[in-house]
Formats: structure tokens, sequence, C-alpha cells
């Protein structure tokens, strides 16, 4: 089947101050490309003046994929991130052959040809086996949909009733004044969260629902399966009141479409936990709305949902804090059995995969995913055989113009290959990839795009795009860590024309087209919204005695940043979470 994947090059951005949104342009510290590329002046039909950038796949016949590899002519058609060589790369070639042919430059050919063959396996040679998984996975779908009826009725109401006293606390936070840090907020006073949301029986509630929600996910896939609009969401870490104004801002899961549309499907992409000031009272608002909606919510697995890193980290502490040592520990408990049986990733349309952290050494395939059993408990991440799933959760990728590192004295910087697989910082085991590794894996994955989540970048958009537009990093918890970061949330929408695309009943090369757009969309930083406020009062006529004209009050447009919280120093540097 034919399709294509576009990135809108604007994004709408939604301040708490303000309470608007705006469209506003990429910004060019967000979008990342090769020094090879921007010295070449590669050409597309979708240049950087477009208005999005177009990822195709390869829908030509096998006799024209094959002519090709030879025929100069047959290929220089196809445009888009993701297509066969252009003009450029068969220039590359011949001056390869040449011994002309600069290092930077074979890479590029060679990454190619792999990505070219790679087409050729995955829609032509092994169309049998691609339409044998399709089914599969159809045949998986509706295991799900029986699987609806594994959480009993009672407690199905419980959730939705938590979910309900969520949004009251949502409109409740749309009607402040004032915007704040997600660690200086409390809604009604210090610790009166908890038993609002989850009742004055919150530890019992709270333990159902972690039951309920384990049983639930343990009867899904480990490779969940999601369809468009889909919104997916990065780290959230415990910054409750960000994740209640993203759903203000953006849309609530279960909320009524518009007529004629279908509900929107939520992928929360790991890292629920740690770090924040609201832990217990994010993981319990997504394990409700995943037993509220087990078919339009899925939580994907971070590594952070790993009992090490709780123990290591505060979730676990802030069990014990809050439910007292014997409680808390069960507690602690209870989710980390949760955690295990979460999926390492989703598909979305067929097209799109979500994972937490990336795909490694690519040298795996999503049947080798769907093969895992769960549980997946910390011990078995170690195991050698496990090291590519590990990767899943805390591999990196390489930004396209992150070839300038800090050599090995300190002394200065020197250039770095951005292509192939690298060490990683982080791990032992862990991994770094370039956009080569991406390129191919999608190639031989009929993948069009990539988001993953993982990294927070200081004074950063909440979001990057790199690899040739096959990868998206997103993170939804803003000024993380005093890193004055916007957070941001990913739109997946299915735009195609051709109503054969929702026909469940063809078979699944017989559907024509599927076209998805990708969509931006962020929620400013209060760090960042506190700096404009200062800007603007500074721009002001001064008023003396503190007073207006009118006789109201004004402000001296002094900011009050909270301690620890104030703008990283490493400009341009990500913090990795």
């Amino acid at each position: 089947a034919a399709w294509t994947i576009k990135v809108d090059r604007s994004y709408d951005l939604y301040s708490a101050v303000t309470r608007q949104k705006r469209a506003l342009p990429l910004p060019s510290t967000s979008l990342h490309k090769r020094l090879s590329q921007s010295m070449r002046g590669r050409k597309s039909k979708t240049g950087p003046d477009d208005s999005s950038s177009a990822m195709s796949s390869g829908s030509s016949s096998n006799s024209d994929v094959l002519s090709g590899l030879s025929k100069h002519e047959s290929v220089s058609a196809a445009s888009g991130a993701g297509d066969f060589p252009e003009d450029e790369d068969f220039a590359l070639l011949a001056a390869q052959k040449r011994g002309k042919g600069s290092k930077g430059d074979n890479v590029e050919v060679i990454s190619k040809w792999g990505i070219l063959i790679g087409k050729v396996l995955y829609s032509r040679v092994l169309a049998f086996h691609t339409c044998t998984n399709d089914y599969i996975g159809k045949f998986r779908t509706e295991q799900q949909k029986v699987a609806k009826n594994t959480v009993a009725a009672s407690v199905r109401r419980r959730a939705q009733d938590i979910v309900k006293q969520a949004r009251v606390v949502a409109k409740s936070i749309s009607a402040e004044t004032k915007d704040c840090f997600d660690i200086d907020w409390s809604a009604g006073g210090s610790g009166s969260l908890i038993p609002f949301l989850f009742t004055s029986e919150y530890f019992d509630n709270l333990v159902i629902l972690a039951k309920a929600a384990k049983k639930q996910i343990s009867s899904q896939p480990v490779l969940a399966v999601a369809s468009a609009p889909c919104r997916v969401f990065g780290d959230i870490h415990g910054q409750f009141r960000d994740l209640m104004l993203l759903f203000n801002a953006y849309g609530w899961p279960g909320a009524k479409p518009p007529r004629g549309q279908p509900p929107t499907t939520f992928v929360f992409n790991g890292d629920f936990v740690d770090r924040g000031a609201h832990q217990l009272e994010v993981l319990g608002l997504l394990m409700a709305l995943k037993v509220a909606f087990p078919q339009k919510v899925w939580l994907v697995r971070g590594n952070h949902e790993d009992r090490s890193m709780n123990e290591k980290y505060d979730f676990k502490d802030v069990c014990l804090e809050t439910m007292g040592d014997d409680l808390g520990l069960k507690m602690f408990d209870v989710w980390e059995e949760t955690f295990d049986q979460l999926p390492l990733a989703c598909l979305v349309e067929g097209r799109i995969l979500v994972c937490h952290g990336g795909i490694g050494k690519g040298d795996w395939d999503l049947n080798k995913l769907r093969s895992l059993h769960r549980p997946i408990t910390s011990s078995s991440f170690a195991r050698a055989d496990m090291k590519w799933a590990l990767n899943i959760l805390w591999s990196d990728p390489i930004e396209d113009d992150d070839d300038l590192v800090t050599d090995e004295n300190g002394q200065g910087q020197v250039f770095r290959n951005t292509a192939g697989v690298h060490d990683s910082p982080r791990k032992e085991q862990a991994v770094q990839f370039g956009w080569d590794v991406t390129k191919t894996f999608c190639a031989r994955n009929g993948l069009g795009l990539i988001i993953r989540s993982h990294q927070c970048k200081p004074d950063g958009a909440g979001f990057d795009i790199m690899h040739d537009d096959h990868l998206i990093r997103v993170f939804s918890a803003r000024d993380y860590e005093g890193n004055g970061n916007d957070s941001a949330t990913v739109l997946i929408r299915n735009t195609a024309s051709d109503q054969d695309v929702r026909n469940d009943n063809l078979q699944p090369l017989q559907r024509r087209r599927v076209d998805l757009s990708v969509r931006l969309h962020g929620l400013a930083s209060h760090t960042k919204d506190e700096e404009a406020s200062d800007r603007r009062a500074m721009t002001q006529p001064m008023v003396s005695s503190g007073s207006s004209s009118d006789g109201s009050s004004v402000s001296s447009g002094d900011s009050q940043v909270p301690s620890g919280r104030s703008r990283s120093s490493e400009k341009g540097k990500k913090l990795s979470t």
C-alpha cells in the first residue's frame, strides 16, 4: 500500500499565562541536519520553505525499483526523506568509484543502498511475510477487544470516577490567575490531592487500580497497536499540573470527538515517575485512564518504569512517605509488578513506532519484539540476549549536526561521525545510534517515523526533529530539573481522502493510500513566560507609588524563580533523564 507521512513545519504553543495558543514556525534549534547535506545543498520537492516535510513509501513496482539501481532517471522522480537515491547520491556513487569520494560521502552512499535494499525486501521480496504479519496483528487486535472485559465493571467505574475528579482539578487549574512550577503547586493545600483523586481510602483504591491495570495490560501485546488520530506524550516525571495543562489545551482521553471523526488515541511514552512532586497522582491517573479506556490509552514502558531505577531515585521513597513503611512497601511492589507488564513500544497505523529510548543498534525487527514474553524484570534486561530490548528503553539518537565533541583530554573539540553505533555515556550496555541506523531500520520494518522521548534539552522547545525527518524526540515535563524547557506532545492524524484506508475488510496490500500528518503541540515553559513578562514590564512606563493611573496596584516585574530551578548555563546541551 502507498503511504506518506508529513511533518508540519509549524507547531502550536500554549501559554499558561495568556491562556492562548499560537501557531509558530518550528524553531531552527529543533531541526537537525547533517553538515554534508547542507554543503551539498540537497534539492527536494519538500524544501525548507514548504509547510511540511514528506516521507514516502517505496510504492513503485518491483521493476521500477530494480531498474533504479542502474537507471538514473527511474528514481529521480521519487522525492522525500526515505525514498530512493536522488541525483546527488548517484553523483556520490560515481565519485566513490573514481576514488574521489570522502569518508562521509561513502557513508551516505552505503546507507542509501542499504535503505533501498531494505525497502525492496520489505515491500516486494517479503510481501507474503508482510501480509502474514498483518493478519496476525489483526487477530491480536480482535483478542484485545475481547480483553476489554478482563476488568470488572465496578473497577472500571471506579477508574472513571478518578478521571472525573482529575477533570475537576484541571478545571480549577484553568481558573487560576497565576502560573507556577509544578513543584510549587498543590490543589487546595499540601497533601490534599491524593485523597481528592482516590478518596480517603486511597491506598486500597490505588492497589485495586494497579492490579486492574496490570491485568488489562498483560492481556494486550508487548508491541501495542494504536490508530490515528493519536496523541503521543513524552516523559512526565510526576508533573501532574503540567499534564492537566496539556489536557486542557489539547484534549482529554475519552473526550467526545467531532461528529464523523473517530476518538483520539493516547500514547504515554514512559517515565511517569521519579523526581517529580506528584508522582503517585500522575501514575494513579494514567492507570485509571488505561482501565477506563483500555483501547484508547496505551502506556509504554520507559527506563524509569523499573525497580532498580525507582529504588535509586525517589519513587520508592514517595510510596513510603505517603503510605508509611509497611503499606508503602506493599504499594511499591504492586506498581513494580505492573511496570514489568508494560509494552515496550506502540505501533501507530502500522507506520510510526513509538518507543521510549530508541532502536539501539537496529539489529532487530518488530516480529522479534512481538515475540517477547512478560513479565520483563530488571534482571531480565541484564541478560546478554536482552541487550537489544534494554536499548529500546535506554539508547539515544545522535543529532545530525552534533558532529563536534570535546576531546578525551577536555582541551578542545574534535569532529565525530554522526552515523553508525557509538557507546553511550549512560551505562555500559546502552548505545547511541546515527541517522543511517534509523533510516535502515525504518526501511526494513516498513516504517516512516520513530517517536522517542528520554531526553530533555535545556531551553528547548520540548521536541527535536532529526535523521531526515525519520525521528522525533518529544518531552512532556516542562522546566524539568530547572532546564527552562517547554513541554510538547505529538499529534498524528490520518489525512487520506480515500475511504478504502478505513475499510477493514480489505486485505492490507489492497488499501490504496495511508496519509499521515504529524504536528507538534507545545506548552510554554513557566521560566520563559516569566522572563517574557519581565521584559514586557521593563518596557512599560514606570508608575510611582506602585499604583496605576486608575488606582489599581501594579507589579514591579521582578520574577521570583524558585531556588534550584534557574535555567541551565550549559546552553544547547542535552540533559539525559
